[in-house]
């Protein structure tokens, strides 16, 4: 079974996506399911679950958490009964929510977590090593389309070395970014308990769609960011 594991709708700020939209436009790429991540928040989401009754794709729900220390996706057995992120730690548009009280409320709470995009330097935060230290993580995001390659070698490395299995999704929050990355599960995934327990056991594979960019070998990633900032460093001295 094939599902996106991340993408978003017009209940994030900042996309003005319809959910239906995404349905039918997933469909079209061969999708089974489309959980929709929206940032921060899972108010919204008995919206996205009535959509559910007339999809032909399965449609999940999830959080994307934003931490001073990375993003994570985090998956809720009834997103419905969980609290919201800013009842538990109030705002966080001056300071960011701190990762190591954030994800062990979460998962005394039940949630499922998995790092997403932990090497991206485009965020503001990214998590990087930091994982090494994450206790109770389910898995590690290593693929995601609108991650520059080298940020996704970096997260395959990591997770082999956790020995966490990995997850795709396409972060879309326009029509065209979806279709690019899912993750492959051994077995269906009927509703939100089953996605749990699927995320858990660790049956699935991340899987890159369209357009696939070249792949390196294992420390590749590494060698090439390193060279570059030498030669950084070389053209300022």
């Amino acid at each position: 079974m094939l599902i996106d594991l991340q993408a978003h709708s017009w209940l994030s700020r900042g996309c003005n996506l319809d959910p239906k939209a995404v349905l039918a436009r997933a469909e079209t790429h061969g999708l089974d399911g489309v959980c929709f991540t929206e940032t921060n928040t899972q108010d919204g989401c008995d919206e996205l679950f009535a959509l559910a009754k007339t999809s032909k794709v399965k449609v999940f729900v999830g959080l994307e958490l934003s931490t001073d220390k990375g993003q994570y996706l985090c998956f809720f057995g009834d997103p419905l009964k969980a609290p919201e992120p800013v009842q538990m730690w109030g705002s966080n548009r001056e300071t960011p929510w701190k990762a190591d009280e954030c994800l062990p409320k979460l998962k005394s709470l039940g949630a499922v977590i998995v790092a997403a995009r932990p090497f991206d330097r485009d965020f503001s935060h990214p998590a990087g090593d930091y994982m090494r230290s994450v206790k109770g993580l389910a898995a590690v995001q290593v693929y995601n389309p609108k991650v520059r390659m080298g940020a996704n070698e970096q997260a395959v490395e990591l997770a082999r070395t956790l020995k966490l299995p990995g997850v795709a999704g396409s972060d879309a929050r326009s029509l065209d970014e979806l279709g690019f990355a899912a993750t492959l599960f051994k077995k269906p995934v009927k509703n939100q308990a089953e996605l749990l327990q699927a995320l858990e056991g660790g049956a699935y594979w991340p899987v890159m769609m369209g357009d696939i960019p070249p792949l390196r070998r294992p420390g590749e990633a590494k060698a090439e960011e390193a060279k570059s900032r030498k030669k950084k460093r070389r053209r300022w001295n």
